[in-house]
């Protein structure tokens, strides 16, 4: 959100810094006649306080900006502008960066927001976001230790193990990922092992706009802007006659994505897309442009028990796969901090073995919106991009 500040909101200001006085002043007077109450002399204590900060916002002009804050939802809002000319623009602080760039470029930023004209603009273009950099990142890339891999960078799943053979730092995140765009060529297949069965908290019942399918759709638009051919493979591989079967789904889908991969030779990207299954009244979601957005996770399938390798689940792609997860998960720690949670590493295969630049990403979970998971589509996209474009 963008205000404009013109006579309007500066007269609301002095306005909000006599009222919040009176009300200090008020409510301490109330307060000298329950002096029976023990909290009194705390609660006196805070009304004075309240009381002599409004007094100062009424000498010297001081505090509106964690009035307003306050007054506008709890969120850290800053001013940008010169004061003396009353051009000031009130920005959430975490658009800052952004707000500069717009001003450079003389665009508006994401949502209902007033361009320099005036004029309202309801689907402005998403601004580029700047690297900044990530502390662990950082460190990781310096020290290339594995302890600290595992630690910072990991949630190692009961079923699996993990040996230092298979996460050589240096390795992995100097991997070569890169994929040249081919024009007219599927290069990029996006498929749903659980289409059938993972919606989101308002999704309408059985509308498969609403699923993971949905958010799938959304992903498959935001690549083909970024000019990358993707097949969106909208089968639900867990529907069996009619109804939920999770059984034989990992089967189904690999002999689908088997088939798709035969027919365009050219696929070079695999993503399971999911929603993430974490029980009831745990909504989590970031903030990115101003817009709520549900959180992903990178999972990766390690073929391994506690005991070893699953003789069965071959992977000769595994560090391939592993490679492709860390450096998504490094790119979106810099570009988006926030969005990813660690990368799950768990037992199984989970049909990764097809691809080195394989994934299975959970998307939000059940206490997400359908609008939070679809916000994750743009920059997911961008993480993707930067990877496969081997850029930042």
């Amino acid at each position: 959100m963008l205000i404009k500040e013109n006579g309007g909101i500066i007269m609301l200001r002095q306005g909000l810094r006599i009222l919040l006085g009176m009300a200090a002043i008020v409510c301490v007077a109330s307060l000298a006649a329950m002096k029976e109450l023990p909290e009194f002399e705390m609660i006196s204590m805070l009304g004075q306080y309240l009381a002599a900060d409004s007094a100062l916002c009424l000498k010297d002009g001081q505090g509106e900006e964690r009035l307003v804050a306050e007054l506008l939802g709890g969120k850290e809002y800053i001013f940008i502008g010169n004061s003396e000319e009353q051009k000031e623009t009130l920005i959430l602080n975490e658009n800052k960066e952004l707000y500069e760039v717009a001003k450079e470029n003389e665009n508006p930023l994401l949502g209902d927001v007033e361009t320099p004209q005036g004029q309202t603009v309801s689907n402005p273009k998403i601004l580029p976001v700047p690297r900044q950099k990530n502390a662990l990142v950082e460190q990781l890339r310096e020290s290339a230790d594995v302890s600290f891999l595992w630690k910072n960078f990991y949630i190692v799943d009961s079923t699996t193990s993990v040996t230092k053979a298979d996460f050589d730092v240096k390795q992995l995140l100097q991997a070569n990922m890169k994929m040249v765009k081919k024009k007219g060529k599927k290069q990029i297949l996006i498929y749903h092992t659980h289409g059938a069965s993972e919606y989101f908290k308002d999704s309408r019942n059985g509308v498969i706009e609403d699923s993971v399918v949905g958010v799938g759709d959304a992903l498959t638009r935001e690549l083909e802007k970024l000019g990358y051919g993707v097949y969106h493979d909208r089968t639900q591989y867990d529907r069996v006659n009619g109804g939920i079967d999770r059984s034989f789904a990992y089967n189904q889908s690999l002999d689908g994505i088997t088939k798709i991969k035969q027919k365009y030779p050219d696929i070079e990207v695999m993503i399971d897309l999911h929603r993430d299954s974490v029980g009831k009244g745990k909504h989590t979601y970031t903030t990115i442009q101003g817009r709520k957005t549900a959180i992903v996770m990178f999972f990766n399938g390690m073929s391994r028990t506690k005991s070893g390798p699953i003789a069965y689940l071959k992977n000769p792609n595994l560090k391939g796969n592993l490679a492709f997860s860390l450096q998504m998960k490094c790119k979106a720690m810099e570009y988006y901090d926030g969005f990813t949670k660690p990368i799950y590493l768990k037992g199984y295969r989970y049909n990764l073995h097809l691809l080195p630049k394989s994934l299975l990403i959970e998307l939000g979970n059940e206490n997400n919106t359908v609008e939070e998971a679809k916000n994750a589509a743009m920059p997911l996209a961008d993480v993707l991009a930067k990877v496969l474009s081997g850029e930042g």
